[in-house]
C-alpha cells in the first residue's frame, strides 16, 4: 500500500512538472515570437511513466526548437563565427579567416522553464511525500 503510494506520488510529481515546463515553453515561444508556423509547439511533447522503484520522464520536440534556444542555426555557428575571405597583409596573398558576425540572439524558450523549475521538482520529491502521506494518514484516522 505504501508503497503504491509513493509511486503514485513520484508518478504524478514527474506528470505535473512536465506539464508546467511545456506551458511556459509555449509561452515563451509566443513572448518570443518563435513559433511562425506553429509546427515547433505541436511537436511539443512528453511522457512521465513509472520504472521499477521510480519514474521517467522525456520531453520532446522539434530540433530546431533547441537551435533557436541557443541562438545557433542555419549561418549562425555556435559562438557566432562566419569565414570569410581576406587579404592577408603580411604576405599580400588571400586566405580565410573567422570573423564574427552578426550572432543570433538566443531566446530561452526551453533551457530556463526546464532547469529552472528543477528545483521544485526536487523539492517536491524530497519533502512533499512525507506531506502527502500525513494527509492520507489523518484522513484514514478520520474514517475510522
Amino acid at each position: 500500500m505504501n508503497g503504491d503510494l509513493k509511486l503514485t506520488f513520484i508518478q504524478k510529481t514527474l506528470a505535473d512538472y512536465m506539464q508546467q515546463v511545456t506551458e511556459v515553453m509555449q509561452v515563451a515561444a509566443r513572448r518570443n515570437k518563435v513559433n511562425k508556423t506553429g509546427e515547433g509547439m505541436k511537436s511539443l511533447a512528453y511522457t512521465a511513466i513509472q520504472q521499477g522503484s521510480g519514474g521517467h520522464a522525456t520531453l520532446s520536440f522539434k530540433e530546431y526548437l533547441r537551435f533557436v534556444d541557443m541562438g545557433v542555426g542555419r549561418g549562425h555557428p555556435l559562438g557566432g563565427l562566419t569565414t570569410m575571405k581576406v587579404t592577408l597583409q603580411s604576405s599580400n596573398r588571400e586566405g580565410l579567416a573567422q570573423v564574427k558576425d552578426k550572432v543570433r540572439k538566443p531566446k530561452k524558450i526551453y533551457a530556463k522553464p526546464a532547469y529552472g523549475r528543477l528545483g521544485w521538482m526536487y523539492n517536491k520529491l524530497l519533502y512533499g511525500y512525507t506531506e502527502e502521506t500525513i494527509d492520507m494518514l489523518k484522513r484514514e484516522m478520520g474514517n475510522e
